[in-house]
């Protein structure tokens, strides 16, 4: 049974929603947590299952996101130990490859110190990489570097995060749906599922739905997101026996992950237009995973390879002001209605959900 009035309601339970309900929930606040489906079956549970500073970040001279995420992978692998680890990850470079080598050399040196040097990377000899990656071309290899990430699984991980909301009072409502948002200068009133709740605190962590569910209740907002897809592909057998960070002829990255005897490869970027619900994954972008992975691979992989895929939308912020900009960090949206507070999370990743949920927790903290 749901109570009649919240101390703070959050729209959504992916990996942000659930860390924000945990933080919340230990200032002995009552927290409802509601989500249309289930626990991270959004983007949460369809990641590439990394828990990394963003090493790419670095050409866009993003150095405030790669720092706050290596914190963060800190923090995790730390209080985390089951579900986060630091694996090797493998960086092949060959004459042909767009970044030449001294530039993914300043890159790791810069991963390093914003790191606190917590895993330094390394320069492989080639013998040693065709002995760890025996499936791997090595014609025209010049360098390799090794250096330190994270991995997980995603959804345990975020099943975990819920687990400990809800041992300290969070209530979770799943496959729920909200007929009604009514924001008067009192209080702010949802229909869930033909339940009538209160709160004056509402926080908007639903991901890639964020605007959709802005439009639909009318909520005010500063931002809006373009939702990019990122498509993963499943092979059911090792093709790597360890992490493998590969670029494309025209710049872009993709992994070869091993993963409970499986290989994941991914991920795609393509920019939908359409709702989050309508998403599908396109075979173009499979086809395209399986072009790029077979560039490295002495033994191709073909469609009758791949086990199943996977779609997650990565949604990166827009400013209203500037529609063209876009931003792979986050904002915490703020609106105050008349005895209310409406919060709006845009943008955020899996890397990233310990120190948003803390911002988010000190923001409720100074409002009050």
């Amino acid at each position: 049974m749901m109570k009649k009035s919240y101390d703070t309601i959050i729209i959504g339970a992916g990996i942000n929603g659930c860390a924000i309900a945990k933080e919340i929930s230990q200032t002995n606040k009552s927290v409802l947590l509601i989500d249309k489906g289930s626990i991270g079956c959004g983007t949460s549970s369809k990641s590439s299952r990394l828990i990394h500073g963003g090493l790419r970040y670095l050409e866009q001279f993003n150095f405030s996101l790669v720092k706050e995420s290596l914190q963060d992978r800190r923090y995790l692998i730390k209080n985390y130990p089951q579900l986060v680890k630091l694996v090797p990850f493998y960086i092949p470079i060959y004459k042909n490859t767009p970044r030449p080598w001294w530039i993914i050399k300043i890159g790791l040196t810069i991963y390093d110190l914003l790191s606190g040097y917590e895993a330094p990377h390394k320069n492989i000899s080639i013998k040693e990489f065709k002995s760890i990656f025996p499936n791997i071309n090595t014609q025209e290899l010049c360098h390799v570097y090794k250096y330190f990430d994270g991995h997980t699984n995603d959804l345990e991980l975020t099943k975990f995060v819920a687990s400990q909301a809800q041992d300290n009072g969070v209530e979770i409502l799943q496959n729920s749906k909200i007929k009604s948002l009514i924001i008067d200068d009192e209080k702010i009133t949802l229909d869930i599922d033909d339940n009538e709740v209160k709160t004056n605190r509402l926080i908007n962590a639903s991901g890639s739905w964020i605007d959709e569910v802005n439009n639909h209740f009318l909520l005010p907002s500063n931002y809006s997101i373009a939702k990019v897809s990122g498509i993963h592909i499943v092979v059911p057998y090792l093709v790597v026996s360890e992490h493998l960070f590969l670029q494309t002829d025209a710049k872009r990255i993709f992994f070869m992950i091993p993963d409970n005897g499986q290989t994941i490869i991914g991920t795609t970027e393509r920019v939908e237009t359409v709702d989050t619900d309508n998403i599908k994954i396109n075979q173009e972008d499979i086809n395209y995973l399986i072009k790029m992975s077979n560039n490295y691979l002495k033994k191709p992989i073909s469609s009758n390879d791949i086990a199943h895929s996977y779609i997650g939308i990565r949604p990166l912020i827009h400013s209203k002001k500037n529609p063209t900009d876009m931003s792979r960090e986050y904002k915490l949206d703020f609106h105050k209605i008349g005895k209310n507070m409406v919060l709006h999370i845009f943008g955020g990743k899996l890397t990233t959900f310990h120190s948003l949920s803390q911002k988010v927790l000190n923001k409720s903290l100074n409002l009050n």
